[in-house]
């Protein structure tokens, strides 16, 4: 899969190898289209009588290669017991501990009894916009009572916490519409919309900001300001352009953090008109309950492979899981194996880690199911 380029938003290729490794189980996988040449692609089986639904998970694309790499990174190199290559870590060697997974639980008959419905898929776009999970819950996947995610969440240590909580994210855009006049007669005529934004800037340190006892407290940052000429000009700007992304934590909306903006910006009394859009990239923040049965079944299934409990806490991240817990309510386990450079030049995955990964994914399934029974 590492030799396969498959940079978001071009996951095609790879889809294709994942649907015929999911052809030499024995089962034809479903295409889901959710954008020109980027699929979604699954499976499900019924194995069992119960009602459960367990679904195994990961994403297709990677972020573009950094500068810097030392090897190719679309060459998988094997050294010191990593393999080096672009999304070797994040999270191609997670999809391969998902897929195989499924195909042991697949062959695993002896445990069909305790087991209802088991599914596998390969998203798109978990590196954009998370549309691919999103378009996974309009399916029969989406009905899944567990959804183990391989992501690179190890349970190692307080610093490589398995989630039980995680941040969402909203991003505001900040509309200012001012009033062009001769630049010399500022501020007497006209409404300089960029005096205005920057006004608006300086304010947003004003916003109430949560804060979650897993989390910490929750961060803004301003990312773009657009206005004025793009030819010189001796004129008044009537547009201005802001891009913020602000953290949701728990007990926290969208809908609350634009009523915030808003009384703020309305304080200031401006002459410009502001309207506020929250274009997407958006996710809702989310904490998982202790005493579900998946994170009690995960915890006893880790513990059995490691000895020894797995590290759970809040995550200073976002990932496909925000939405499969967040708006398909669905509970997911986030876990997978260790390595180092997501993002970054010279990206690997301890390869030790893979074979107690796929222990761990098959071993809460067959806890969750005998808990159940």
């Amino acid at each position: 899969m590492v030799q396969i380029n498959s940079v978001a938003p071009h996951e095609g290729e790879l889809a294709d190898f994942i649907g015929n490794q999911i052809r030499s189980l024995g089962i034809e996988p479903v295409w889901q289209e959710v954008a020109p040449g980027r699929p979604n692609v699954y499976c499900s089986v019924r194995v069992g009588p119960a009602d459960s639904f367990i679904t195994f998970t990961g994403h297709l694309d990677t972020v573009a290669p950094a500068s810097g790499w030392a090897t190719e990174p679309f060459t998988p190199t094997r050294r010191d017991g990593r393999l080096y290559g672009l999304g070797a870590l994040d999270m191609k060697a997670g999809l391969a501990c998902a897929l195989t997974a499924f195909a042991h639980l697949l062959a695993d008959t002896d445990c069909h009894p305790t087991l209802g419905r088991i599914g596998f898929a390969a998203t798109v776009d978990e590196e954009g916009f998370g549309t691919g999970a999103r378009a996974l819950l309009s399916t029969e996947l989406g009905e899944s009572t567990l959804i183990l995610l391989p992501e690179p969440f190890a349970g190692t240590s307080a610093d490589d916490p398995v989630p039980t909580a995680q941040p969402g994210k909203i991003l505001y855009r900040i509309l200012v519409q001012g009033r062009s006049t001769h630049a010399l007669l500022n501020p007497d005529h006209g409404i300089n919309a960029i005096d205005d934004a920057a006004r608006i800037v300086a304010a947003l340190q004003q916003l109430p900001l949560g804060s979650h006892p897993l989390l910490g407290q929750a961060t803004l940052s301003t990312l773009k300001i657009e206005g004025g000429y793009r030819e010189y000009a001796v004129v008044v700007p009537e547009h201005c352009e802001v891009i913020v992304t602000r953290m949701l934590v728990p007990g926290e909306t969208r809908d609350l953090a634009v009523e915030q903006l808003r009384a703020i910006i309305d304080a200031l009394g401006l002459a410009s008109t502001v309207t506020i859009e929250t274009p997407p990239p958006s996710y809702l923040p989310f904490t998982m309950d202790m005493a579900d049965p998946a994170v009690v079944a995960f915890q006893a299934a880790y513990a059995r492979v490691h000895g020894r409990p797995p590290a759970l806490g809040g995550l200073m991240g976002i990932a496909d899981n925000n939405i499969y817990v967040a708006e398909g309510g669905i509970p997911t386990i986030a876990h997978g194996p260790t390595g180092t450079g997501l993002h970054e030049a010279d990206e690997y995955v301890e390869i030790s880690s893979l074979e107690p990964c796929v222990e761990v994914l098959v071993a809460t399934a067959r806890e969750l199911a005998r808990q159940a029974g």
